[in-house]
């Protein structure tokens, strides 16, 4: 699977079981509460971008989907928006891995139209301040397309670190953005709802995002000394392969 040119997905089937089992077991793991709101978070919420992250956005994708499918069954609680919902997992980790891929555009659209579409909906105009929370997203993919290009990549962990950070907080964004929109359609939330999460939910993220490089920065470090390829290395292969064609 990785060893033919031009192939989407570059990581062998077996590592990227290994974490879709990782996220799909973190799902398990004891919730905690985020004050002011009653809503939960657990570990799983920062594993989900690496997988995009360490296997590029098509492999995190199919990681992230199935362990979040599988995490669906083994812990039903977590479950919001029906046996679809690991499709945001599959929106988060691909966006993830487009930024670690230094491709900016989709993720940028991706954010913009379900923010596009809230204003479609009457209880959405009236909940007019979610969408603009939003924009750490954009804040932090014009900072990565800008001066983060090569921070994924770097030697320098302080860098590798923000690049971590920045990829994650897109592609959590995303499935945020996402998910509002759905429960705006589905659930039809009164706008108080809406406003009554609107400070602590742009905070839940960043949390997350350095959640998830904390977690990234040293496995991307160390995971490629012992032979697992992950982030720019897979690419990295890519290319001297192509250049030995």
């Amino acid at each position: 699977m990785n060893n033919k040119k031009g192939m989407l997905i570059r990581t062998h089937p077996a590592i990227l079981a290994v974490w879709a089992a990782i996220i799909a077991v973190a799902s398990l793991l004891p919730a905690i509460p985020v004050v002011g709101t009653g809503a939960t978070f657990n570990i799983g919420d920062s594993l989900v971008p690496l997988a995009g992250v360490f296997f590029g956005p098509w492999g995190g994708a199919v990681a992230a989907g199935i362990g979040a499918f599988i995490g669906q069954l083994i812990a039903p609680h977590t479950v919001l928006f029906g046996p679809f919902q690991f499709v945001l997992a599959m929106a988060n980790a691909m966006c993830a891995g487009l930024i670690m891929r230094k491709k900016y555009l989709v993720p940028l659209v991706i954010i913009l139209i379900p923010a596009a579409v809230w204003y479609a909906f009457p209880l959405g105009r009236q909940a007019w301040g979610t969408p603009p929370t939003y924009s750490i997203a954009i804040l932090a993919l014009l900072v990565a397309w800008i001066w983060g290009r090569d921070w994924i990549g770097s030697e320098s962990r302080g860098k590798l670190f923000a690049g971590v950070f920045l990829a994650s907080l897109i592609g959590i964004v995303v499935s945020w953005a996402l998910g509002n929109l759905w429960a705006l359609i589905m659930f039809a939330l009164p706008p108080e709802i809406w406003y009554a999460v609107i400070a602590i939910a742009p905070i839940q993220r960043i949390l997350f995002a350095l959640g998830a490089a904390v977690v990234g920065t040293p496995l991307l470090i160390g995971l490629p000394k012992i032979s697992v390829p992950v982030g720019p290395t897979l690419y990295e292969e890519l290319e001297y392969e192509e250049e030995e064609i």
